[in-house]
């Protein structure tokens, strides 16, 4: 009875071992699986640089576009110009006539004389 004791001892203790090496393989294949790499946080790093120089590139963009306030000036500049046009083009429209009407005229006095 005493070897039998001493067999049952033995697998238990055998068993015991067995349960407690594969707790110890769970845990550290659960640690290492989740635990940032030197070269995962380099990656990560280089990835963070690309993304920060984008968002400068883009920040440069957008402060030098125009805003709300310089279209209007613009409108307002480009409607002052229309206007003007149309003013000079009234006054060249003015002279054409003037210079139609003189030239009938010298073609008339010179058909009288």
């Amino acid at each position: 009875m005493d070897t039998v004791d001493a067999n049952t001892a033995r697998l238990i203790w055998d068993v015991t071992q067995t349960i407690i090496m594969a707790i110890i393989a769970i845990y550290v294949w659960w640690t290492t699986r989740t635990r940032a790499t030197t070269s995962a946080i380099q990656k990560v790093d280089e990835r963070v640089t690309e993304v920060q120089s984008h968002v400068d590139r883009v920040e440069s963009a957008v402060s030098n576009r125009p805003g709300h306030d310089d279209l209007e000036k613009l409108r307002n500049e480009v409607s002052s110009t229309n206007r003007h046009l149309a003013q000079v083009s009234a006054e060249l429209q003015a002279t054409t006539q003037l210079l139609g009407r003189l030239h009938e005229y010298l073609l008339s006095e010179k058909g009288q004389r």
